[in-house]
């Protein structure tokens, strides 16, 4: 943030000890940085002709502060879910309820619940969940998002960075099968590791395993291509059972 990369006013909030990074590293933040808002800039219009509806969907999102960033930016979706493990939840809604400088962003008014880790205002919900769990997942977001009411006017961005990787690869399937049947309208934005084999991909699996981040699935989607591939078998899936 010191770089003036990107602006962010609430990683001080998550994060207390700043941790330096290489500029490459820098400059990947700023992309998803900037392809966060270019999603939301472009005005789309439905068959009736009002503007088509934005919803984030974030797996994974750890201590995220994007849409309080987008918020102060005047550029904050029509909803904006967030999923992570228990552990994780609970401590960011913790920390939301506990900062007025975050609590006015999704209204006062707002539910919050520390102990099952989770955050329901009209335009920002936070909820637990182990993303293997697809019957659950599906679940949550029928309650929370009601993909399929609507579906022209509303479009879905889902981010999943640095998750799949983590997951065995028929969890990471599943999930974008998952996807893939559940909104008709959508971008899925994958941000992971890639390229095991090269000297900085070796170094890269000893340092992720010597603390114990064993990255599960990344021979099974080792390059770009193969991350296409696996989003397209889905699409064509889909469309030869007329989904």
């Amino acid at each position: 943030m010191k770089k003036r990369y990107i602006k962010d006013d609430y990683v001080h909030l998550f994060v207390r000890r700043p941790v330096r990074r290489s500029p490459i590293i820098k400059r990947g933040y700023f992309v998803r940085w900037a392809t966060f808002r270019q999603f939301l800039n472009c005005e789309t219009k439905s068959n009736n002709g009002g503007l088509v509806k934005k919803q984030i969907l974030s797996l994974g999102a750890g201590f995220d502060t994007t849409y309080f960033q987008l918020q102060d930016e005047g550029k904050a979706p029509d909803l904006y879910v967030e999923l992570d493990f228990k552990e994780v939840t609970s401590k960011k809604a913790t920390i939301i309820e506990t900062s007025g400088q975050l609590r006015e962003k999704i209204s006062e008014s707002a539910s919050i619940c520390r102990e099952k880790g989770e955050v329901f205002s009209d335009n920002y919900k936070l909820l637990s969940i182990d993303l293997r769990d697809i019957q659950t997942l599906n679940d949550l977001i029928s309650t929370h998002m009601d993909p399929r009411h609507h579906l022209v006017s509303r479009a879905i961005y889902v981010i999943c960075e640095c998750v799949l990787m983590y997951l065995d690869p028929e969890s990471s399937r599943a999930i974008v099968e998952w996807a893939s049947k559940t909104f008709s309208t959508s971008i899925f934005f994958l941000y992971e590791q890639i390229l095991p084999y090269d000297a900085f991909g070796q170094q890269m699996m000893r340092n992720m395993e010597s603390r114990g981040c064993g990255l599960l699935g990344i021979y099974d989607t080792p390059t770009l291509l193969a991350k296409e591939i696996l989003f397209l078998d889905q699409v064509g899936r889909e469309l030869l059972l007329g989904i």
